[in-house]
């Protein structure tokens, strides 16, 4: 069993936290996190003996560990990764990879100098939906995908560090449905337009509400919109999306999917695939097994800064009002 120090343990931390004790393949031997009511509720939730450290330093001199996992805000990712990577950790990490593009090409060059593997948990591909999709799209049930529509619409009030920054919805949430579609598609985007607003009733201080046009490779086109302050009827957070073929089209719906076939217009509903493991744990799974066979994980750093750069396309696209090539 591979052992794990995690860093950051309140709020999606703890959740986290929660979900490793009972997972068969590794177990957190150790925390950091520098608020103690954060650590006792960790602790209070342990199945086993896990130490507390205030720095991701200490914990590495005083505890053996196989990898690290971190659960912090985004401008935390970069310098605990390079902690955990020169004291030979391997390193998992919550999304998005680094605060900034400019962060996340610098620490792909300084993980690319080290043996270590280096992985974000973009648990979303995992949803069982997504991985129905993904099979249908595999078995060509449409054809050759030519364009589609992504819809996202919730209220969410977090709290903390997320309500501060500038563009909230693209570089917090959004990232997660263009790592899906970048997952589904097995192409890359090449021009991004973007605008992204602030409604008057907004508890953001930044851009909750974003539209995204996506031209990725072979012409496909995908319209995206994102609303984090939203009103009326939610989506789940996977969203709605329809993918449009030659031969038809697909749909997730309410965390449903559907398959159109040709023009008509009454739709088969897809039995959605199972796991015995949630979302989470099998991007963990993924992570624990390249580590294992020294294989590259799902979600490496190499694959996952190419998420990051569409999310900046979509930033810099809605900053400037003009067209980005990825």
């Amino acid at each position: 069993m591979l052992k794990a120090i995690q860093v950051g343990v309140g709020g999606f931390g703890l959740s986290w936290f929660e979900l490793l004790q009972s997972y068969q393949q590794a177990e957190v031997v150790a925390i950091v996190d520098p608020l103690e009511t954060n650590v006792q509720a960790a602790l209070k939730r342990a199945n086993r003996s896990v130490l507390s450290f205030d720095s991701l330093a200490e914990a590495i001199e005083k505890v053996e560990a196989d990898f690290v996992l971190i659960v912090t805000p985004p401008t935390t990712h970069a310098d605990l990764a390079k902690t955990a990577i020169k004291a030979k950790l391997h390193v998992m990490m919550e999304k998005p990879l680094t605060d900034t593009l400019e962060e996340g090409k610098a620490l792909l060059a300084f993980t690319n100098a080290h043996a270590q593997k280096v992985m974000v948990s973009q648990n979303y591909r995992y949803h069982p939906q997504i991985q129905t999709i993904k099979e249908l799209l595999d078995q060509q049930v449409i054809g050759k995908v030519e364009y589609g529509d992504y819809y996202f619409n919730r209220a969410t009030r977090f709290g903390g560090w997320r309500d501060e920054y500038a563009d909230i919805l693209l570089q917090d949430m959004a990232i997660h449905h263009f790592d899906i579609l970048r997952f589904l598609l097995e192409k890359e985007a090449v021009e991004v337009t973007a605008a992204s607003f602030r409604p008057s009733w907004s508890w953001f201080k930044g851009m909750p509400n974003a539209h995204v046009e996506i031209l990725f490779e072979e012409e496909v086109r995908i319209s995206y919109t994102g609303r984090w302050a939203g009103k009326g009827r939610k989506t789940p957070w996977n969203g709605e999306l329809r993918l449009v073929g030659e031969k038809g089209a697909i749909e997730l719906v309410d965390d449903r999917v559907y398959v159109y076939k040709a023009e008509e217009d009454e739709p088969t509903e897809i039995q959605l695939k199972t796991s015995l493991l949630p979302d989470r744990l099998l991007s963990l799974d993924a992570f624990v097994a390249a580590i294992h066979h020294d294989t590259v994980p799902p979600t490496s750093i190499e694959d996952n800064v190419k998420s990051l750069e569409l999310t900046w396309a979509a930033i810099e696209a809605a900053k400037s009002g003009k067209k980005w090539t990825c």
